[in-house]
C-alpha cells in the first residue's frame, strides 16, 4: 500500500538550531582570487538574493518533515570558515552539480590541523560556479548541498563520511559572494573511489590467474580477492542498513559514491539525494517520492517508472553494485542511461548471474532486484547474509569448491 509523503508545510519562522542561518555578509569574493573568467560566473544581486530566500524556504520545508535530522543535527557544533581562511588548491573532482578542491592549508588556527589531526587532509565541496548560467540546476543544487550538510551532521557511522566544517556565511554566502560556490562544505579527503578500486581488482584478477601456475595457489588467490570484495559489500550494507534504521533513504548508491580514506576505511559520501521517510514498522510501505532520481544504471525499476517506493529502492541499487563487485565489470555495459531504463523497466532485463558464483550471492541478487518490492530483503537481512558468507569463506576449504553449486543446490537455485 502506498501513501503520499507528508504534506509540505511552509515554515516562515526563524530556523531551528539545526538549520542554516544567513550569518554575516562578506564583501568581495571571500578570499577567492578573481580572474576574468571568475567575473563571468557572478550572480546578479537580485538572482543571488532570490536564491538565498528560495533555498532557505525549501530547506526549512524539508527539515520540518525530518524528525531524525531535527533531533540529531550538530551543524552548529562544527567549525566554520570563510574562503579567505582556507588555502584552496586545484580542483580534484567534479560532478553534475558540484566541484571538489583540496584544501592545501588553513590560514587560521583550527582543531582540524592540530594534535591527532595534524597529518589529515581535507577537501572543500561547493556548487560549480558555472551553474550561474543554469538557474534551474542552480536552485536544485543549492537545496541538495545544504540538505547534505544537515544529513551528514546528523549521522555517525564508521562507513559514512563525516562533515568536518562548513562556510561561515551559511546560505547567505550565495548572496554575500554573488557566486554559486559561496556556500561550501569541508570533508576528510578520500584517497580512492570504489570505481577505481574495481578497476584495480579487475587487473589484479587477470594477473593472478596468469602468474599462479599451481592450481591450489590460484584457488587461494581467487578466494583472497573474493573475500576482499565481500568485505567491501558488507561495509556498504552495514552503512545503508544504519541509514534505513534512521528512516533515511540514500537514493544514489553506486561505486562512484563510495570511497576509501587514508587508513583504507570505506566511506559512503554524497548525500545530496538523501531523503527521510516517515516512521513506519512496515518495511513494504511505499511513498510518493520524486521519480527518475539517482543514476540510471543502479536505479530501481519503480523509480524509473515513477511509482511509489521506499528504502528497498536502495536494496535494488545495492544488488546491482554487488553484482558489479563480483563481476568486476560495469552492469549493462555498452548501454547509455535511457537504454538501461528501457531494458530494465520495459523488457525486465537484469545482469546475467554466472552459475559459478556462490549460491548465497546468486539468490540474494535475484531477491534484491525483484520486480516485487515485498520480495526484496531489508538491508539488515543483506548484511546478515553476507556476514555469514564471509565467515564461511574464511574457513579452510572443504573438498567441494566454495564457488559454484552442488547438484542439489543447482536444483534448488
Amino acid at each position: 500500500m502506498s501513501r503520499p509523503a507528508p504534506a509540505v508545510r511552509v515554515v516562515n519562522q526563524t530556523f531551528s538550531s539545526c538549520s542554516l542561518e544567513k550569518g554575516t555578509a562578506h564583501s568581495a569574493m571571500s578570499g577567492m582570487s578573481m580572474s576574468e573568467d571568475d567575473v563571468d560566473y557572478e550572480l546578479p544581486q537580485d538572482v543571488a538574493d532570490r536564491l538565498v530566500k528560495r533555498t532557505e524556504l525549501r530547506v526549512s520545508q524539508v527539515i520540518s518533515q525530518s524528525n531524525f535530522v531535527q533531533k540529531n543535527c550538530t551543524l552548529y557544533d562544527l567549525p566554520r570558515f570563510s574562503r579567505e581562511e582556507l588555502d584552496i588548491g586545484p580542483m580534484i573532482a567534479y560532478g553534475g552539480f558540484s566541484n571538489v578542491h583540496e584544501i592545501e592549508d588553513f590560514k587560521i588556527d583550527t582543531t582540524l590541523n592540530q594534535g591527532k589531526n595534524e597529518d589529515k587532509h581535507y577537501i572543500v565541496k561547493n556548487l560549480n560556479p558555472k551553474l550561474a548560467f543554469n538557474p534551474k540546476k542552480l536552485v536544485v543544487g543549492a537545496k541538495d548541498l545544504v540538505m547534505e550538510a544537515h544529513f551528514l551532521s546528523s549521522l555517525e557511522h564508521q562507513h559514512i563520511i563525516r562533515l568536518r566544517a562548513w562556510s561561515s556565511s551559511g546560505i547567505a554566502g550565495f548572496a554575500s559572494t554573488g557566486r554559486a560556490d559561496g556556500f561550501f562544505l569541508v570533508f576528510d579527503k578520500l584517497t580512492s573511489t570504489l570505481s577505481k578500486r574495481i578497476s584495480v581488482w579487475r587487473e589484479e584478477s587477470k594477473r593472478r590467474v596468469k602468474t599462479s601456475l599451481i592450481k591450489n595457489n590460484r584457488s587461494a588467490a581467487r578466494m583472497q580477492l573474493f573475500n576482499e570484495r565481500l568485505r567491501t559489500a558488507i561495509d556498504i550494507s552495514n552503512a545503508i542498513s544504519y541509514l534505513h534504521e534512521k528512516r533515511v533513504l540514500y537514493r544514489d548508491l553506486k561505486p562512484a559514491n563510495v570511497g576509501f580514506d587514508a587508513t583504507e576505511v570505506l566511506k559512503i559520501f554524497d548525500f545530496g539525494l538523501a531523503v527521510e521517510l516517515p516512521e513506519s514498522n512496515d518495511h513494504n510501505q511505499t511513498y510518493n517520492l520524486a521519480g527518475n532520481t539517482g543514476t540510471s544504471r543502479y536505479m530501481a525499476v519503480e523509480i524509473i517508472r515513477k511509482q511509489p517506493y521506499n528504502c528497498k529502492a536502495d536494496v535494488w541499487s545495492f544488488s546491482v553494485l554487488l553484482w558489479e563487485l563480483m563481476a568486476l565489470t560495469k552492469p549493462y555495459d555498452g548501454l547509455v542511461g535511457h537504454q538501461v531504463k528501457e531494458c530494465v523497466s520495459v523488457f525486465g532485463e537484469r545482469p546475467s548471474i554466472p552459475r559459478s558464483w556462490p549460491t548465497q550471492i546468486r539468490r540474494l541478487l535475484r531477491r534484491g532486484w525483484s520486480e516485487n518490492i515485498e520480495d526484496r530483503p531489508t538491508m539488515a537481512e543483506v548484511f546478515g547474509i553476507l556476514s555469514k558468507l564471509l565467515e564461511a569463506s574464511s574457513k579452510p576449504p572443504s573438498k567441494s569448491s566454495f564457488f559454484g553449486s552442488s547438484k542439489k543446490e543447482k536444483e534448488k537455485d
